[in-house]
């Protein structure tokens, strides 16, 4: 099966999301070389110690099967990154549009979807380091970002990634992950609206569908 338009292999957006991918292994994998410069600063703590609960299951490639690290990344996703945002965000006025019924459908596949995506760069992970840099307070809806760098191990500039922050429900979870100065909720939203525009919802739906189900049949425990 062909996965075409919503991930599109050798584009901008395309090498965009894969090093936003990466900053997002990152976040889980090489936690335990992360530093904060920003003391005391409950932002940048949980960035640090979200990864930090992920890298002995997510870096285990030893002990654990390809489905049981994909699952525990899907709990790091569900519990630090507020979805319901996200997709809410990256589907623009196409949600105010759908039907009840094609909401829930897309509910349903949109984390399937992102967490087959970013476990299928699991082994994009190459001795890369993390590191906090500084949390910035914004002020649109009192976020706040939380600046990082990805160092290469081959001795390559270094890769700005910022996480954005908020506070919901009382409890911290990312909203957008933003690589060099661009937004990945902004580029999702670009290629969702780009596949919606040109098939309708319902295409787009079964495309999501088709995209999960193409890359869970790439996966090997």
């Amino acid at each position: 099966m062909k996965i075409t338009g919503i991930v599109a292999r050798g584009s901008v957006a395309g090498r965009r999301q894969i090093i936003a991918l990466l900053a997002v292994l990152l976040f889980s994998f090489s936690a335990a070389n992360v530093s904060l410069s920003a003391e005391n600063d409950g932002a940048g703590e949980f960035i640090r110690d979200l990864g930090e609960r992920a890298v002995s299951v997510l870096g285990d490639k030893e002990n654990t099967t390809f489905a049981e690290r994909e699952f525990a990344f899907r709990n790091i996703l569900v519990e630090g990154f507020h979805i319901k945002t996200i997709s809410r965000f990256v589907l623009g006025r196409y949600w105010k549009r759908a039907t009840e019924a094609q909401r829930q459908a897309y509910d349903d596949v949109f984390v399937d979807f992102i967490v087959r995506v970013y476990a299928s760069r699991f082994d994009s992970y190459n001795g890369e380091t993390f590191e906090i840099m500084q949390a910035v307070e914004l002020e649109i809806d009192g976020d706040t970002n939380v600046r990082t760098r990805i160092h290469r191990p081959s001795g390559g500039d270094p890769v700005g990634v910022d996480y954005r922050v908020r506070v919901i429900d009382g409890g911290y979870r990312v909203v957008d992950v933003n690589v060099e100065g661009i937004s990945m909720l902004h580029t999702h939203r670009v290629e969702f609206a780009s596949v919606i525009k040109r098939k309708g919802m319902d295409g787009f739906l079964e495309e999501l569908r088709n995209q999960v189900e193409a890359r869970g049949k790439k996966t090997v425990n």
